[in-house]
Parts: C-alpha cells; sequence; structure tokens
C-alpha cells in the first residue's frame, strides 16, 4: 500500500515540475507515400517530430489526438500503417492495438489519405515517372484508367497528347494488354507498388526524346493577346481608389472559398503567404504560383448541370490549340481550392461561364463570376437560357454579348432549337423537365465563336481600342474584399472626388421612407443616390417573383439582337446599367428590407450584384418572412431594425464604419469567414470517410409515418452494399436522432464500424433545449451514441459549415431552420434529397429552394417520385432513399476517372496555319 502511495506522489510530484513519468516513451512519427506501405524501404519517409505518450495505454485514437495536438505539420487526413507497412482503415482502428503500429525503431508511420486512389504512371521501358491520377476505385476497368490518364495527364505530358492508341498497359508479368482487353481486366490486376506501366508502341520510342515533342505548357504560342504571346506575365496594373486612407484589406473574406472545399485535402502548405498585416505590401502575384501554369480560358459553371458540357468544350477549344482551365483536371487533392481557383481566374485572359438555370445561384459561379468581372476581364457567356440577360446576374450581364448554345433550324426560333421537352403521360405540363442535348457540331460553332471573339479582342488591344470589351476597372470607389493573392491590382489612396457616395436601395412601396434615408445621410455630409432614382428617368417597373413571365429586364432570345452570332449588338440595359454605375462607385450600400422588397425580382438583382462586391448595410423596415436567397446574400446577425428607437445612430455608426476600410467591422467579416474556414477544415479532419450523407428535418414528427420512414432510411443506409456510409447529423432530435440512432443499431448488428457523427455548435444563446441536450449555460452535450465533433459558434454557423463539408442532405420534414439548411446546401451547389411524403419544408413549405425537388443528374425518376408517394411502406422509400444515396456517390466518385478524353484529338494533329484560319 505504501509503495503504491509512493509511485502515485512520485508521479504527481514529476508531473507538476513537467517531466515525463516512467511509463511515458517518445514515438517518432514520419510520414510515407504510397510506395512506403509495400516494402521496408524508409529512405523517402520525412520525419514529422515525435509525441510524448504511455504506450501501454493509448488506444489507436488517443495517439492521432496527441499527433494533432503536439505536431506542427499534418496531413489534414492519414492513416497509420502497420510496422510491416499495412495500410489500417478507419474502420480497422479500433481493433487493434498500438504495438501493432510501432517498428522496432520506436516509430509510427503515416500515410496521406486522399479522397480517391492516387496511382502513378510510369514507362516500361525507362521507369520514367509521367504522373499520378486519382480514380474512385482499384476495381475500376481498365479503359476507365485509360480515360482518367488521358484526361488528367494530357494536357501536362507531351508523350500522352497524341493517339491514345499509341501506348499499352502492362501486366504483372510485363504482358502487354489490348484494347479489346481492358474492358475485362480491372486496374488491381496491373497495379505494381502503388504504380501501373504502360509500353508506348515504336513511332513513340523514336521520338519521346526528340526535343520538338515536349512544349512547355505555360508558352501560350495560340493566344494572341500581346502580353501573353511568349510567358503569360502579370497583367497590366489597374488603379482603384477608395476614398478612406486606411489599409488595404486582403483578408480570408470576400470571393474566398474554404480552403478544405475539396474534403481530405493535405492540410495547407499554400505558396500563398500568409494575410498580410495592417501596413503591409500588397502581395505580389510572382509569389503565388508560377505564372507558366496560368490557363488563356477558363470555363465556369454549375456541377449539377454542366460538368458534361464545360468537358466538350475543353475538348474543342483545345483542338484550337487554347490553353484551358477545368477545375475537374486542374484541382485534385492535396491541392488548395480556393488558392487554385484565385490564381485560375485572376491570371486567365478569357472568362467563359456556361450560363445554365442556376449558375450565379451557387456559391461558387457567384463568386467566380463577380471575380473576373472585378478584374476587368474578358467575358463570354455561353446562354443555355431561354431569356437573357440571367435574373441573378442581369445587372452584371446587362451589356455583355453572350453566345447561344445551339444554332435554330430553318424556320426555327432560338427556344425551340434549345430545349427538348420530355413530356410523359399524365404529367403537368406546368412540370415540364427541359433536357440539354448538347450536340457535336454545336459544341463545335461555340468553340469556334469563342475563338474568334478572343482574335477580334487581341486587336483591339492591339489598338488600344478602349471602346471594345477591354474595360475599366468595375470598382471606381472602393476595391471589393478581394480574395487573397489577388495582388496584381495598384491601389490608390485617394478621396473619391466630392462627398463619400451612400446608395439606398428601396422598393417603390417604401418611396417616403426612402425620402427620409436620403434626407438623413445628406445632414451627414454624404452624396446619396436612390435605386428609385432610375424609375424617375424610365419606365422600368419592379417585377415581382410571382409575375415571372414578363420582366422589362429580361428578354426572350428570339426578340433580343444581343444573341446574334455574327454581328450581335447589346441591347440598351438602361436602369440595369445606371444602378450598376452608382453601385460601383459607391462607398456603401443600404439595402431596405421588406416584404415588397423580398418578391421583387429587380431588388433580387440588386442585392446579388452588391454582394461581396460592396460593402452593405441591411436595414429592415417591416416584419416579414425573409426568403432563402436573401439570408444567403446578406446574413441575418448584423441588421439594423427600424422599429428599434435608436436605430438611426445605429445606421449612421455603421454607414460610418462602412466608409473606413480599416475598422473593426470589415475586420470582423473577414475574421468570420476565416474562422468559418478554419472550421469546415476541422470537421474534415475528424471523418474517416469521403462517402458522407448529412441529416436535416424536423425535431418533433408531425406527419403520422415520418418515425417509420426515418428509421427505414437509417436501416437501408446501413445495409449498402459496400458498407462504407458516413452518418452525420446536426446532433438534434427527431429526425435527426431517428435516422441515425436506426443506422448505428443495424450496424452494431452486423459488427461494423458504426461510423456516426454529430456536429453541434460549443454554444447557441438561444434556447434550443427542446430541441437537443443543451446546458443552462448554453452549451451542448455530447449525444448519447456515436461521436460529436463541437464546431461553430452557434446554430447558423454549423448550418453553413456543414453545408460546405457534405455532398448529400436528406431532408425529412422540417421547419424553417431545416429549409434554411436546405438552402445552405443549394448555395454550396450540394444535393438535398427530400422526403416530400412527410410535409413541412421537404414538402415545399418554409420557402425552401425549388430546385431540390428536381431529379439530380443519375438519380431513377422512380426512386426520386417515390419519395413523394404516401401510399409507399416505409420500407419502400427508406430502401428508394438508399439508392438515391448510391446512384449520386457513384456519380460523384466518377467524375474524376469517367471523362471524356479530352486530349486525345488535340491540335498537335493541327498545324498552326490551320489553327490561324479557324480563328480568322
Amino acid at each position: 500500500m505504501i509503495s503504491f502511495i509512493w509511485s502515485f506522489l512520485k508521479r504527481l510530484i514529476m508531473a507538476d515540475a513537467g517531466e515525463p513519468d516512467e511509463a511515458t516513451s517518445l514515438v517518432g512519427i514520419s510520414l510515407t507515400g504510397e510506395t512506403g506501405c509495400c516494402h521496408d524501404n524508409t529512405t523517402d519517409d520525412t520525419s514529422l517530430g515525435f509525441i510524448m505518450v504511455d504506450v501501454s495505454s493509448i488506444t489507436v485514437k488517443g495517439i492521432r489526438e496527441a499527433m494533432q495536438n503536439e505536431l506542427d505539420a499534418l496531413p489534414s487526413s492519414f492513416r497509420f500503417l502497420t510496422k510491416q507497412g499495412w495500410p489500417v482503415s478507419s474502420g480497422q482502428e479500433d481493433r487493434i492495438q498500438v504495438k501493432h503500429l510501432i517498428n522496432d525503431k520506436g516509430v509510427v508511420r503515416i500515410q496521406p489519405d486522399y479522397a480517391k486512389p492516387r496511382i502513378g504512371v510510369v514507362t516500361s521501358h525507362d521507369n520514367n515517372a509521367l504522373g499520378f491520377v486519382f480514380l474512385s476505385s482499384l476495381n475500376l476497368s481498365i479503359s476507365q484508367l485509360r480515360e482518367a490518364i488521358v484526361a488528367q495527364l494530357g494536357g501536362s505530358q507531351n508523350a500522352l497528347c497524341g493517339d491514345d492508341s499509341d501506348w499499352m498497359f502492362l501486366d504483372r508479368n510485363s504482358w502487354p494488354i489490348c484494347r479489346q482487353q481492358e474492358e475485362a481486366m480491372a486496374i488491381i490486376d496491373i497495379i505494381i507498388r502503388a504504380c501501373v506501366r504502360i509500353h508506348f508502341c515504336q513511332k513513340f520510342h523514336q521520338n519521346i526524346d526528340s526535343p520538338d515533342v515536349h512544349v512547355a505548357e505555360g508558352k501560350l504560342k495560340a493566344f494572341p493577346f500581346p502580353d501573353m504571346e511568349v510567358t503569360p506575365g502579370t497583367p497590366p496594373a489597374k488603379k482603384f481608389r477608395t476614398h478612406s486612407p486606411g489599409p488595404l484589406m486582403s483578408n480570408d473574406t470576400g470571393y474566398q472559398v474554404s480552403q478544405s472545399y475539396v474534403r481530405h485535402s493535405m492540410r495547407s502548405l499554400s505558396p500563398v503567404p500568409p494575410t498580410p498585416k495592417s501596413g503591409d505590401a500588397p502581395i505580389s502575384p510572382k509569389i503565388i504560383a508560377n505564372p507558366e501554369s496560368a490557363k488563356q480560358i477558363l470555363i465556369s459553371y454549375v456541377r449539377a448541370e454542366a460538368s458534361q458540357y464545360a468537358l466538350d468544350l475543353k475538348q474543342e477549344l483545345e483542338a484550337q490549340n487554347f490553353s484551358v482551365y477545368l477545375d475537374v483536371h486542374e484541382i485534385f487533392c492535396g491541392s488548395d481550392w480556393q488558392d487554385s481557383l484565385n490564381f485560375a481566374v485572376s491570371h486567365c485572359s478569357v472568362f467563359v461561364p456556361l450560363v445554365t438555370p442556376r449558375y450565379g445561384e451557387t456559391q461558387w459561379t457567384n463568386r467566380e463570376v463577380k471575380l473576373a468581372d472585378v478584374l476587368s476581364k474578358f467575358i463570354v457567356p455561353v446562354s443555355f437560357l431561354e431569356m437573357w440577360p440571367p435574373r441573378c446576374l442581369a445587372i452584371q450581364f446587362a451589356t455583355t454579348q453572350f453566345i447561344p448554345w445551339k444554332l435554330p433550324g430553318p424556320g426555327m426560333k432560338h427556344t425551340e432549337a434549345f430545349f427538348h421537352p420530355i413530356i410523359e403521360k399524365g404529367v403537368d405540363v406546368t412540370e415540364v423537365t427541359y433536357t440539354y442535348m448538347w450536340e457535336r457540331p454545336d459544341v463545335a460553332m461555340v468553340a469556334k465563336e469563342i475563338g474568334k471573339r478572343c482574335n477580334a479582342e487581341a486587336k483591339k488591344r492591339e489598338r488600344g481600342d478602349e471602346d471594345g470589351n477591354n474595360k475599366a476597372p468595375q470598382l471606381r470607389s472602393y476595391a471589393s474584399i478581394l480574395p487573397r493573392g489577388v495582388g496584381d491590382l495598384v491601389i490608390v489612396q485617394e478621396c473619391r472626388e466630392g462627398k463619400p457616395l451612400v446608395v439606398v436601395s428601396v422598393h417603390p412601396k417604401q418611396r417616403e421612407y426612402a425620402s427620409e434615408l436620403v434626407e438623413l445621410f445628406e445632414e451627414q455630409g454624404y452624396e446619396v443616390w436612390c435605386s428609385l432614382d432610375v424609375l424617375d428617368d424610365s419606365a422600368q417597373t419592379y417585377q415581382s417573383n410571382t409575375n415571372s413571365e414578363d420582366s422589362s429586364d429580361t428578354m426572350p432570345l428570339e426578340d433580343s439582337e444581343v444573341c446574334d452570332i455574327t454581328n450581335g449588338d447589346a441591347m440598351d440595359p438602361g436602369p440595369l446599367q445606371q444602378f450598376a454605375a452608382k453601385a460601383d462607385e459607391a462607398g456603401v450600400v443600404v439595402f431596405v428590407l421588406s416584404k415588397a422588397f423580398a418578391e421583387s425580382y429587380t431588388c433580387k438583382e440588386q442585392v446579388f450584384y452588391c454582394e461581396t462586391r460592396k460593402r452593405v448595410v441591411p436595414l429592415v423596415y417591416e416584419d416579414f418572412e425573409m426568403p432563402g436567397w436573401m439570408s444567403m446574400l446578406i446574413g441575418t446577425s448584423l441588421m439594423e431594425h427600424k422599429k428599434r428607437e435608436d436605430y438611426k445612430d445605429s445606421l449612421l455608426n455603421r454607414v460610418k464604419r462602412s466608409l473606413n476600410a480599416s475598422s473593426s467591422d470589415i475586420i470582423s467579416d473577414a475574421a468570420k469567414e476565416t474562422e468559418i474556414s478554419k472550421s469546415v477544415d476541422y470537421v474534415c479532419n475528424r471523418l474517416p470517410g469521403e462517402k458522407c450523407v448529412y441529416i436535416s428535418g424536423g425535431t418533433k414528427f408531425f406527419y403520422d409515418k415520418s418515425e417509420e420512414i426515418c428509421k427505414a432510411i437509417g436501416i437501408s443506409l446501413a445495409r449498402q452494399e459496400r458498407n462504407d456510409i458516413t452518418m452525420v447529423t446536426g446532433g438534434f432530435y427527431g429526425v435527426g436522432e431517428t435516422i441515425s440512432g436506426s443506422f448505428f443499431e443495424e450496424r452494431k448488428q452486423r459488427k461494423l464500424s458504426t461510423n456516426v457523427f454529430h456536429i453541434l455548435p460549443r454554444k447557441d444563446e438561444q434556447d434550443r433545449s427542446a430541441q437537443t441536450r443543451q446546458n443552462h449555460d448554453k452549451t451542448f452535450q455530447e449525444v448519447p451514441f456515436g461521436k460529436t465533433i463541437f464546431c461553430g459558434d452557434n446554430v447558423r454557423q454549423r448550418e453553413t459549415i456543414v453545408s460546405r463539408v457534405f455532398d448529400i442532405c436528406i431532408l425529412v420534414e422540417g421547419g424553417p431552420g431545416a429549409a434554411h439548411e436546405a438552402e445552405e446546401f443549394c448555395w454550396s451547389d450540394h444535393t438535398v434529397i427530400p422526403v416530400k411524403c412527410t410535409g413541412g419544408s421537404a414538402g415545399g413549405k418554409f420557402n425552401v429552394p425549388k430546385k431540390i425537388f428536381e431529379v439530380p443528374r443519375g438519380v431513377s425518376k422512380e426512386d426520386w417520385d417515390m419519395l413523394g408517394d404516401s401510399n409507399l411502406a416505409a420500407s419502400n422509400i427508406g430502401d428508394a432513399v438508399a439508392r438515391i444515396v448510391k446512384a449520386l456517390q457513384t456519380g460523384a466518385a466518377a467524375q474524376l476517372t469517367r471523362m471524356k478524353s479530352v486530349t486525345s484529338k488535340r491540335a498537335s494533329l493541327v498545324s498552326q496555319h490551320s489553327m490561324i484560319d479557324t480563328l480568322t
């Protein structure tokens, strides 16, 4: 007994002295690659440091937590290797002991765990490495591997740019595999030490070392822009003026997206330096990335609507010898998503948005097109719409000529050529789904027209023609909040000529109140311009969302001259251009929010234009139900309210702070976005796999079959063939706890890793005790089953975080909160699966986005319709949900591997002379 007490006191004294106790061991941590786990070769391992742990009692989970707490550098997602070099899956970590990891040198080896398997490609005759590709599975066919190699490596390895029949795969015996055999064999049949070998035919053996074969990717010889003929350098400096002499705010805000949007990416070792402190010089683009990696043309698109169109267009543009940036080819795991996109937009010469119905209504397309506009890029939209300009981008595209995606046949109107309705028997014609069938001749026509416009723009630049599309910067008073890395702008710190300008955006029904605001701001010495001034100078009327058939600021394509391929002149933008000019010049924009404002398309266009570009102050005029798009663009936390007695003083202080570039408000906004990015990264680091499904819905059941349906969904998902789904909830009672609970129990019965996670904020000042387990101090308790991750400052911020992390959300019942969560997922271009028969937000109430009811690509319409059939058994609905989830995950996984060959018919087969003929 005495010895036990002495031992305990000795450990306590050593702990107080900061000394490790006798049971603590030093365990080294080293990082290896894919080939490192195939044999006992540690020569290429990288030492990450060591941790101090008690190896006799610590678990594998404990080692992972100790590494995250004690090591400075660590991959965002990694897996352990046993002492023999065998990789440990997340499901095996609970069943192995620490002694299985530590080798005889006292080292634990880890390996980056990318979202997809990564496979090296080497030549057979000299083991020359040509690069690597990401795939969804090693069980894919070899023909699919060929498609991935050509798509992912064809643009950077000249040896793979020609006819893909010039090379063959070799199996483990070094036997060549002919094309007819590739479909019958899987990648796992030929992979050796994480690599596959390819054998070039004789003609490539003769030419592979020829200097003529290799052309540096950065030499943009095909594009005639004067400043990019040999090496794309820094664009000519553009001057912006700010009213305030304060420092340029180059924070992680505005256009910047989450660093962890690509789940399981490596912890950021970004080439972009940290955000500069106040007074630092602007970031030079030369230290961000090698300019030679820039591409001439960037294609921007909504993945859910236009991923295949983007691939087809890239192929045609590359056939003209243009270098083309497409995110699926350029951004893979290990890349910083927002840094890559910002660099691509900043350094491209031509920005080509594929304007489908949702373009601009997702976070990423909205920010990409605005950044291109702010940087005065040459924008060539390809329209897939019946009306122009698109609603959410009407102001930005008011004077922009577009290219229609399809030419009409003889005697046909444009809309008759564009859209092919699929009308099934018994289907209401008001709910007809339109399909887009982009045939190869139409794709070639669009690519050729893009080339012509690029050539014409280059000639205008050579002549110094300022009347062309080389327009002046869009922000003439206050630079918008630009993303980090966009450092090629010279900011001239001088005051605006005259007084600071305040723009008031308001609906005509509040005209009298608008006059009061104008007078209030003018008394403070500001120049004020009201959006209603447009009405005084034009015949424009504010269109309501409920009357979408007629609008003065959009035109049917058959009536618009702007769609003329050869010599279209932009239609008179009128009020749209007037608002853009004033908003660009303003230091701050005040939105007067009301029910009429929320229902007005014109007001919505103004909000879309100003969001991110300008500093805005939302002022709530009356109580009304705020639609999802408004809360997404403006937010709900920092609003001024007319009903408050002291609102005028508060409003004036808010405007004054907004006009100060170095004010705490601006810094606070930057800090919030940075915090969300860190939170996204934090969540991703703690999830075991990529196939995550998020659950949203009501905290109580109102439909009599909802609880039974929830249990059936959980069971059906737990019974998926590969058993690799991870279930994630918001930690609330009701739908989330019921689905995850049945999923948990079913997997436990099957002796599988339960893979259930709950994400809750650390606390929320609002009383949430009826929704979840909340303590008296407003903090939250852990959910009794699964693992709980605490992340975010409140529930609303938690909703933003999960919408950026997860690709799929299942929605059952739900009120306004669930509807907002669905809006967040749509804004992030992710998929919501609404179980429509349960009602609530899943049934279309609470202003839930209508787009969630559209059948996603790759999903069976029969399965989708089952979600709204209240006569079906709960088990049938559960099985339908499971099939939909599987189809969506299969489609997402195949996106990197089942690509069309975009480089097999490259311009290496076309002479320079024919390329010039095509452009001219």
